[in-house]
């Protein structure tokens, strides 16, 4: 027996299931449908990335409905059993929040975020596929954009290496961003959308509720 005072011995998932068919209002169900009824597997979490447009053109407004639509994301996020990470980019990409659930330390981590300088989003890409490599569960990169990238083709070529290792993409734009351009970065058309920059820090909260 380890001597690992932090082990915990987990019973096997058949035992669970077995439990489960042994309990007397299952057996009902089962008797009165006919049919067997499945334990449903739990959802041991997951790690999703935020990661936000910080260029010049992001001011105006936008930068601030983007900071309020992700103070929004994070707590639909952790409602769902999720730790959240921050990635800015404008010229280059860089991580403002390591992957967590307290809401206070995200809002805070938010405040950070200043906008300048270009689209650098295959950066972007790149660093949320490196840091969630490692993570265990569902792994998403969720991306914010106002426009199109300095390189359409490296940003398509870096969400398709994060798709490749197992990472889902979900993109939401306004002003510039063209539609079918986010439909392509995205794992699936439905976990893409456009809005109206008035309405983006809603739809950055929606783009939480598509969250497995």
């Amino acid at each position: 027996m380890s001597n690992n005072k932090n082990s915990i011995i987990r019973p096997s998932g058949q035992s669970i299931a077995a439990k489960f068919g042994q309990k007397d209002w299952v057996k009902k169900l089962e008797a009165a449908s006919g049919k067997p009824i499945i334990p449903a597997k739990p959802f041991f979490g997951g790690t999703v990335y935020l990661v936000i447009d910080c260029s010049i053109s992001m001011g105006g407004g936008k930068l601030h409905q983007a900071q309020r639509g992700a103070s929004g994301f994070a707590v639909e996020s952790q409602r769902k059993g999720y730790s959240l990470g921050l990635i800015q980019f404008s010229s280059y990409a860089e991580q403002i929040s390591e992957p967590q659930k307290e809401i206070a330390r995200i809002n805070a981590d938010l405040e950070k975020m200043r906008t300048s300088g270009s689209t650098n989003m295959a950066a972007a890409f790149s660093l949320a596929t490196e840091k969630l490599t490692d993570r265990s569960g569902e792994k998403i990169i969720c991306l914010v954009t106002d426009g199109m990238p300095d390189d359409r083709n490296a940003a398509l070529a870096a969400a398709n290496r994060a798709k490749q290792a197992g990472i889902d993409i979900m993109t939401i734009g306004t002003d510039d961003a063209d539609r079918e351009f986010l439909e392509q970065l995205a794992t699936r058309k439905e976990l893409s959308a456009k809005v109206s920059r008035e309405y983006l820090e809603q739809g950055i909260i929606s783009m939480a509720r598509l969250l497995p």
